[in-house]
């Protein structure tokens, strides 16, 4: 492993948020796995390639790196907020709403724990996965992605 001072791995990752702003999933995912093999001791780039698969639409393989992520660190609230948001979309209410409502509970000034409380707001207002054209909804969480982080 090359050891990289930290604000070299932020600047990748900033560059792997600009591809993914830009809907360049290919090129995101492989600034991101770059990042994760530099870095194999952080949740961060792991709950990046998430992102880039929600983005996509492949709300399973998103599940599986918020999952990943969260083996990693088990405290990071931004793989719960964004399971909790890839569970709702998947289908998984009750599962997505336990974990954002534990974000909020831990964060709740915070990013991760704003994103929870808007997400949470919008449900609770009657809000489906199915109200959002399929490109909206991705461009729409790519510009969170990016804006969270």
């Amino acid at each position: 492993m090359v050891s990289l001072d930290r604000k070299y791995l932020l600047v990748m990752m900033e560059a792997g948020y600009v591809y993914l702003g830009m809907q360049r999933f290919e090129e995101a995912t492989k600034v991101f796995e770059g990042i994760a093999a530099l870095a194999p001791d952080s949740e961060v780039p792991i709950v990046a390639l998430g992102g880039v698969s929600f983005c996509k639409g492949d709300f399973k393989d998103s599940i599986r790196h918020y999952k990943k992520a969260l083996k990693i660190d088990p405290d990071s609230l931004f793989a719960k907020v964004y399971l909790g948001e890839a569970l709702f979309f998947s289908g998984e209410k009750e599962k997505a709403m336990n974990f954002l409502q534990e974000v909020l509970k831990a964060d709740h000034d915070g990013a991760a724990g704003n994103f929870a409380k808007a997400l949470l707001e919008a449900i609770d207002h009657g809000f489906t996965p199915g109200m959002i054209l399929e490109k909206e909804g991705k461009q729409a969480h790519a510009k969170a992605q990016t804006q969270v982080h």
